[in-house]
């Protein structure tokens, strides 16, 4: 993630995908209702990002998957593409992450780039959309912005996901109600800044005097879990996710790197070198 330039504003949306009933409050409520219900599970997920631009120029889908414990605000995310394979692991408020192509740049022993994301005044330095980037692959992030921001809903297509039936709604998502509502639990802090910077995005950095709304594409099944979802993060770099969600409650066990094995993101210039150039150990996590 850190090694690109910053993320465009513009992400491509998702494929239109027409809506066969007008918007409803009974839609929005099935909706909000099924988010809240699989933020409070465990899951595993598979990802899709099309014309993703964060992880680096390539024509071919990045290909995902992982495990998360939304309640607590933590998974694992494995994404591959062309020229190799990146790690992620979330906690609450932080972010790991491997890339093999790193590791040349980074201090010696370290295989792991680590971020604090509530140390926005150090991140900001060098790299100004890492927050958004990363959370921009987070699908418990995309999940909570449904959940907390969900404004309207209207039915799609049903759909098969992962061989059952599944309804489909397109979801209007006020940014701005999702990043205030207050909901967020363990990684509320770190869902708001990545927020924040996807309503810059969306207005360009300047005032706006209509609500940042962000549509997103939910498929919900019968055990009322959101079992697929699709959106564009605004300013993440990320193109158009699609997240499937399965094995609902299923145990997740995720492992943070070893401290000794991590470089802080906030010591590095967006080369990759440490700030301290006299050599000094600038990359505590």
């Amino acid at each position: 993630m850190t090694s690109c330039g910053p993320a465009a504003v513009v992400t491509p949306a998702p494929s239109p995908t027409p809506t066969v009933a007008p918007a409803s409050a009974q839609a929005l409520q099935a909706v909000s209702s099924a988010s809240r219900r699989t933020l409070s599970a465990t899951a595993a997920v598979s990802l899709d990002l099309v014309a993703a631009k964060v992880l680096g120029a390539s024509t071919a889908p990045v290909l995902g998957s992982g495990v998360f414990d939304f309640a607590a605000g933590r998974g694992r995310a494995v994404l591959s593409q062309p020229g190799g394979s990146e790690t992620v692991v979330f906690e609450p408020s932080s972010v790991f992450v491997r890339q093999p192509t790193a590791v040349n740049v980074l201090p010696r022993g370290k295989t792991w780039i680590s971020a604090d994301l509530n140390e926005a005044e150090k991140l900001n330095t060098n790299f100004p959309q890492f927050v958004v980037q990363a959370e921009g692959v987070n699908p418990g992030f995309l999940l909570d912005q449904v959940a907390f921001g969900a404004v309207s809903a209207a039915p799609l297509a049903r759909r098969v996901v992962d061989g059952s039936p599944a309804s489909g709604y397109l979801v209007g998502v006020d940014l701005s109600r999702a990043g205030t509502t207050g909901g967020h639990g363990p990684a509320s802090a770190a869902y708001g800044r990545a927020i924040g910077y996807e309503v810059a995005a969306l207005d360009g950095g300047g005032p706006t005097s209509s609500p940042p709304i962000q549509e997103f594409r939910v498929w919900i099944d019968g055990s009322l879990h959101v079992v697929l979802l699709q959106a564009s993060p605004p300013g993440s770099g990320v193109g158009v996710t699609t997240v499937s969600f399965s094995s609902f409650g299923a145990p997740v066990q995720i492992r943070v790197p070893p401290r000794s094995q991590t470089a802080n993101v906030a010591s590095l210039t967006p080369g990759g070198e440490r700030e301290n150039n006299g050599g000094g150990d600038a990359d505590g996590a």
